[in-house]
């Protein structure tokens, strides 16, 4: 029995997934100082991500053992890992004299490529995703067919293969190369921090700080989820790591089942924009542009600013209005300062890697780097917090498997932006966009939004920004707009669609722990979060809330941008001082409208419905009080009589 147990087949497929995430780990974290070539570097990535998916989807993660499931997960890792080595082996004459000229082993290898990441998607993503790469599949196979107005040339079966195989324009492109040289040494960092307890360290100082106000519970979820989403990067990683302990005690305290669950989802969905360590789009919006990821981050930081703020005053004000008051003080956790001086070293490397990247504009990989090896350090300190060798050999594990999802996702999209690039599908989609828009570049912002909004509804973040990037943005670009806000609107909408119905992630995940219908939670979500939807038109006609512009133009929009998110808070929340009349929150709903429009007519008349909103409230308040008041003086004098 007990030799039975060692020889456990899948125990073995166990160790060597471990074994392949481990290293995949530390490969991904000294990355950037090997200088591998383009080609080299992602088919190494991909040796070790493509058998981690197979072997843990048809072996590990199988409802039923079978041994056609077994045999298949075998064959496909060893021929991807085949593949891999021999792109990897032959990258220099594949990137030089052999491009345009590739031998009959090359096309085998570009192939087999093409066939596992395609299963690799199916067994990641299901239906979704797979239908999507799938249409446009078909559409490279069969496009010369079409009308002529979206028919392409035709194309040789070699010529396909190679387009999206065998140069870096397709599965081996910008988006798996922004994961490779950058993202998954951040994801390692973030293993190293979850592994060290900085997660908990996190909710429980939100806990003691925010707890105890009116609608505790609420803002709870709002600040952990933003400091959640640093680490995380996924609107539904969010929701499942925050939400397990936010939304009960929500519900504790007198939320709504929906109202907590759509607080949860809306707060969630803003962790890809919270820097320092944002979804991972924003590194590959980093390499689309050429730009350092510091800029990124910082053309990021007051659009989070504005989202996590309107919601926390969303919520506020829900709480004001409905009574809602804080939650009870929990025995066993330490107050701030006691938790600050015991635990706050484990965020000292959150705040380091901020500063690497932001301050001294160092890389992120190596920034990523620095910050991991200073938190080993630092865990030390004290006993329970140590990062011994087993827990380090558990955290390269943990990173390695974080990184599968998110390269397979590329690798998905890749092959998309790859039947891009070689149909000419994206001018032709991205001109007929701007011939249906017109000179209006709202039009084509709202054309734009719609897409994304829908795209994001079936698509993984990354997948939506990447096939927006190539649809949408050359054509906002030609319209006028700074090509990184064009790059953010799509990005930031994308993201938004965790929450929009029919098809809401985050929201539907909430829903499931706050035992709630999925829908109700979907459509209260994009309510609390209405200011959000708003926010991209914003920076796109006016560039400098994204810190473009001087200071004096980034503070009136800053400003005028914060007041009018207030103001759609209150509209749609109906209360600020005293609960507000329909019309009044019609007012304050068309001035917010007024406040985000980058005109001086429009801030003062924002200005002025919010004075006029805040003075009503405010006396109705004062009224109401002293009516109160008097009556509390007539029923005395009745019980003294």
């Amino acid at each position: 029995m007990e030799m039975t147990r060692k020889h456990d087949p899948v125990q073995v497929v166990q160790i060597i997934v471990d074994a392949l995430a481990a290293l995949l780990a530390v490969f991904s974290i000294t990355y950037a100082f090997m200088g591998y070539d383009l080609l080299s570097g992602r088919s190494r990535h991909l040796l070790m991500v493509m058998p981690i998916c197979f072997l843990t989807k048809f072996i590990l993660k199988a409802k039923t053992r079978k041994t056609w499931k077994t045999a298949v997960a075998i064959v496909l890792s060893l021929l991807i890992m085949a593949s891999m080595a021999y792109i990897d082996l032959n990258s220099a004459p594949l990137s030089g004299d052999r491009q345009g000229l590739y031998l009959t082993s090359d096309y085998i290898a570009g192939a087999i490529l093409i066939i596992c990441v395609l299963v690799a998607t199916w067994l990641e993503y299901g239906l979704a995703l797979s239908c999507v790469v799938g249409a446009f599949i078909l559409y490279l196979v069969f496009g010369q067919h079409l009308p002529e107005s979206i028919a392409h040339p035709a194309l040789s079966l070699r010529r396909m293969i190679s387009s999206l195989s065998l140069y870096t324009e397709g599965i081996l492109g910008t988006a798996l190369g922004a994961i490779v040289s950058t993202v998954s040494a951040v994801l390692v960092f973030a293993g190293f921090l979850e592994v060290s307890g900085a997660s908990k360290v996190f909710m429980d100082l939100t806990i003691q700080l925010f707890g105890r106000f009116t609608g505790g519970a609420a803002k709870i979820a709002v600040v952990s989820s933003s400091l959640f989403g640093t680490i995380s990067g996924s609107a539904a990683a969010n929701v499942a790591g925050t939400g397990i302990i936010t939304i009960p005690l929500m519900k504790k305290t007198g939320f709504e089942d929906h109202y907590a669950g759509a607080v949860e989802a809306s707060a969630s969905s803003g962790g890809q924009i919270m820097p320092p360590i944002m979804g991972a789009a924003a590194f590959i919006i980093a390499e689309m542009l050429g730009k350092p990821y510091a800029q990124v981050m910082k053309a990021a930081i007051i659009p989070a600013i504005v989202f996590y703020l309107s919601i926390f005053m969303s919520v506020h004000l829900y709480a004001k209005r409905n009574g809602i008051r804080g939650v009870e003080k929990d025995p066993n956790l330490l107050p701030v300062k006691e938790l600050l001086i015991r635990s706050g070293y484990l965020l000292i490397p959150l705040i380091l890697l901020f500063l690497l990247v932001a301050v001294f504009n160092k890389s992120a990989p190596w920034s990523a780097m620095m910050s991991t090896l200073a938190l080993i350090v630092l865990s030390w300190l004290r006993k329970d917090t140590r990062i011994t060798p087993k827990k380090f050999l558990q955290a390269l594990i943990f990173s390695g498997k974080q990184i599968i999802p998110i390269s397979i996702v590329c690798a998905a999209a890749g092959l998309i932006v790859g039947i891009f690039n070689v149909t000419g599908l994206g001018i032709t989609l991205s001109s007929s966009i701007v011939r249906l828009a017109g000179d209006n570049l709202f039009l084509l912002c709202l054309l734009a939004a719609v897409s994304s909004l829908i795209l994001g509804m079936g698509m993984p973040t990354v997948a939506c920004y990447l096939l927006l990037a190539a649809l949408v943005t050359p054509a906002m670009i030609r319209s006028g707009v700074l090509p990184v806000a064009a790059h953010m609107f799509v990005f930031y909408f994308g993201i938004i669609s965790a929450i929009t119905p029919p098809v809401a992630i985050a929201s539907f995940v909430a829903a499931g722990i706050a035992k709630t219908k999925p829908m109700k939670v979907g459509f209260t979500s994009c309510w609390i979060s209405l200011p959000v939807f708003l926010i991209p038109f914003v920076f796109v006609f006016n560039p400098a809330l994204l810190l473009e512009g001087d200071m004096i133009s980034v503070l009136q929009v800053c400003l005028t941008t914060m007041a009018g998110a207030l103001l759609c808070s209150i509209g749609t929340q109906g209360y600020i001082f005293s609960p507000l009349t329909v019309p009044e929150r019609a007012i304050a709903l068309g001035c917010a409208a007024a406040m985000l429009i980058p005109e001086t007519v429009t801030d003062i008349i924002g200005i002025a419905g919010l004075i006029l909103i805040l003075s009503i409230s405010l006396l109705r308040k004062r009224k109401q009080a002293h009516t109160a008041t008097l009556q509390d003086n007539r029923n005395e004098e009745k019980e003294e009589q």
